[in-house]
């Protein structure tokens, strides 16, 4: 899959927890509905969509400034751990979520760490793209966390930086301790066996969620059928908001890899559902999902493909045309004989006694 550089806004990177706060707020209601019936839809809904994470997110809203938002959070807090079985926290939500999707953000309680205070709380003069860096590559390590020299390699391209990674640690810790206090910072930084760990047990990230949603939406479809899968797609699809740790700058194939995994289950969503769209003869809607994957990998033979047909139904041989020549340009190298663009061009092309031109 070639590197593709794709533009967004710069306010994308919220989108997946604009999105959450959107369910949860419809959620609400159904959880507070006085028949039984529609409070064990609502929760089936939440916990399939997010796990216990849906008891963090209607935790953060215990901490609204406004008394009724508070109230509802707390009821709702109440039916939600009824109708589950599951112990519930009804203490405000304190603890930090985490965006990789896309720009990198950070939040502790209901509080954005904005870019300028990396930097204003540390006494260290640790650089704030630095201290970023750090954080971004602890929480890709996961439970296995990363040796100095593994740091330092990965941040600052030499393992011989052992002065800067002992500045950039000790803003980090001071950051967290500024935002969520020192108990915070012991939880969630630890070190052990002279490795750097980032507690995963301590936060939440949107790439947690999303691959769990994935998962969800795929054993959905396998128990069930597509049409059941699809809200379950849409929503995986809404989280994704970019790139894994698009803004971060760090020398690591594994974080290249990551990437790529992450994007390559973005795209099969995009695809479940284009087929969907496809199916229902909602050429627009599967246009604008096939677009939405194009725009990272306009090599990817599955959403061209989905767009040629939908072309082809409204007989537009210009579209056609323009989508051909525009894949065959992405390439930037001669097809393979299997390639599956140029095999359906060609069936369709002999249909029609055409010849297929691949060059660009």
């Amino acid at each position: 899959m070639p590197s593709v550089e794709p533009t967004y806004s710069s306010d994308r990177g919220v989108t997946s927890v604009r999105h959450d706060e959107h369910i949860v707020q419809t959620c609400i209601p159904l959880l507070l509905h006085p028949d039984e019936q529609v409070q064990r839809q609502a929760t089936l809904l939440l916990l399939t969509l997010y796990g216990t994470h849906a008891f963090t997110l209607l935790r953060r809203r215990l901490s609204d400034e406004k008394p009724q938002v508070r109230r509802e959070a707390e009821q709702a807090l109440r039916v939600l751990g009824r109708q589950s079985g599951h112990p519930v926290d009804f203490r405000p939500f304190r603890g930090m979520h985490i965006e990789c999707l896309g720009t990198l953000r950070v939040y502790i309680g209901n509080q954005e760490i904005l870019s300028h205070e990396w930097a204003q709380s540390n006494v260290s003069r640790a650089g704030r793209r630095k201290v970023q860096a750090v954080l971004a590559y602890l929480v890709h390590r996961g439970r296995s966390g990363a040796s100095a020299d593994e740091i330092r390699a990965a941040v600052w391209g030499e393992a011989s930086a052992t002065g800067a990674l002992g500045r950039t640690l000790t803003a980090l810790r001071q950051t967290i301790e500024h935002f969520g206090g020192t108990s915070m910072a012991e939880s969630l930084l630890n070190s052990s066996n002279q490795r750097y760990i980032l507690t995963p047990d301590a936060y939440t990230s949107d790439v947690r969620s999303f691959e769990h949603t994935i998962r969800v939406a795929e054993q959905t479809e396998h128990d069930r059928d597509l049409a059941a899968a699809v809200p379950v797609y849409r929503h995986a699809c809404d989280l994704y908001g970019g790139p894994y740790l698009a803004d971060v700058d760090m020398l690591s194939d594994e974080i290249e890899e990551r990437r790529t995994e992450l994007l390559n289950a973005y795209m099969n969503a995009l695809e479940r559902l284009a087929e969907y769209a496809y199916q229902q003869e909602d050429d627009e809607q599967c246009l604008a999902l096939c677009r939405r994957g194009i725009r990272f990998d306009p090599t990817d033979e599955r959403l061209t493909l989905w767009m040629l047909r939908c072309y082809a139904r409204q007989r537009n041989e210009s579209e056609i045309a323009r989508v051909f020549r525009r894949y065959l340009r992405a390439l930037a190298a001669p097809p393979d004989q299997g390639d599956a663009v140029v095999r359906w061009m060609r069936l369709r092309s002999g249909a029609h006694n055409e010849a297929v031109d691949i060059t660009t």
